[in-house]
């Protein structure tokens, strides 16, 4: 009879452990799954700044281009104002 009891009381509490390590599983799987979702979210984000730095550097060649033009614009209206002073 102790024996039994002995097997019944092993029994109980290796179903105790297991059950207490299913639940951590539980938790962890949910924890993966809310953490998949947000890499997944995250990769869009990084996708659609990729595409906003591409535009802004778009934006800053033409933008130096202009700058390049209204210098040589300003050069050549300092220079004649220049030539008018002296005359």
């Amino acid at each position: 009879m102790l024996e039994w009891s002995a097997i019944i009381l092993l029994v109980v509490v290796i179903l105790f452990i297991i059950n207490k390590y299913e639940k951590k599983i539980e938790i962890l799987h949910e924890l993966i799954e809310l953490n998949r979702s947000s890499i997944n979210k995250n990769k869009e984000k990084i996708e659609r700044n990729r595409e906003d730095i591409d535009e802004n550097m778009k934006t800053i060649h033409k933008n130096s281009q202009a700058v390049k033009r209204n210098k040589e614009r300003l050069d050549l209206n300092q220079e004649l104002l220049g030539e008018l002073k002296d005359n």
